[in-house]
């Protein structure tokens, strides 16, 4: 099929596949050990859900830019289910409407601000051209284009922690803790 320029459309439908790391359901797990410890666990645990909702709009706005069309578009197209999860984990979170909406708004904007990113929209590319023509890639094939849009630089296991919450601005920098912060 063609659209009124004459460019072809491609329609095209995936799927991915992993764990989920997110545990669903959202709620606080009871944890033994230490008030300490147990707040470290909330602290970890928010992080876990704030990232999971950049993934949450990620993958569409990653199609909009890819495809040069409106991110409510390709929302509709497809991303119902990564809203529906959106507002399951933001669920999650004992808050009032407006909160639930302002934390929806800054997913939307970190997301959006490592979509048009130099290197995220490099790391798009990369992995939308390899889809498109292998059909299929691995975790580690994705890290790897992952790691060369971003010149080489990956993050460090759990270095996010002592710098979130990440802002629209470092990730739209293309900021990456490459190590664990020293504790004071």
């Amino acid at each position: 099929m063609k659209n009124r320029k004459g460019v072809r459309i491609v329609g095209c439908e995936g799927i991915v596949e992993g764990y989920d790391l997110h545990s669903y359901p959202y709620g606080l797990p009871r944890i033994e050990g230490s008030p300490e410890e147990q707040e470290r666990f909330k602290y970890l645990r928010a992080i876990t859900r704030d990232m999971e909702l950049i993934n949450c709009f990620a993958g569409f706005m990653a199609e909009a830019h890819y495809r040069r069309m409106s991110a409510a578009a390709c929302m509709f197209l497809g991303g119902e289910q990564d809203m529906e999860r959106a507002k399951l984990v933001v669920g999650a979170w004992d808050l009032s409407d407006a909160e639930q909406h302002e934390l929806l708004a800054l997913a939307d904007a970190r997301a959006a601000a490592l979509v048009r990113s130099k290197a995220g929209a490099a790391a798009i590319k990369a992995i939308a051209d390899a889809l498109m023509e292998r059909g299929r890639l691995t975790g580690e094939q994705i890290a790897t284009l992952c790691r060369r849009a971003y010149g080489g630089r990956e993050c460090a296991y759990g270095a996010w922690n002592a710098y979130w919450p990440a802002t629209p601005e470092q990730i739209r920098s293309g900021f990456i803790p490459e190590r664990l912060r020293q504790a004071a």
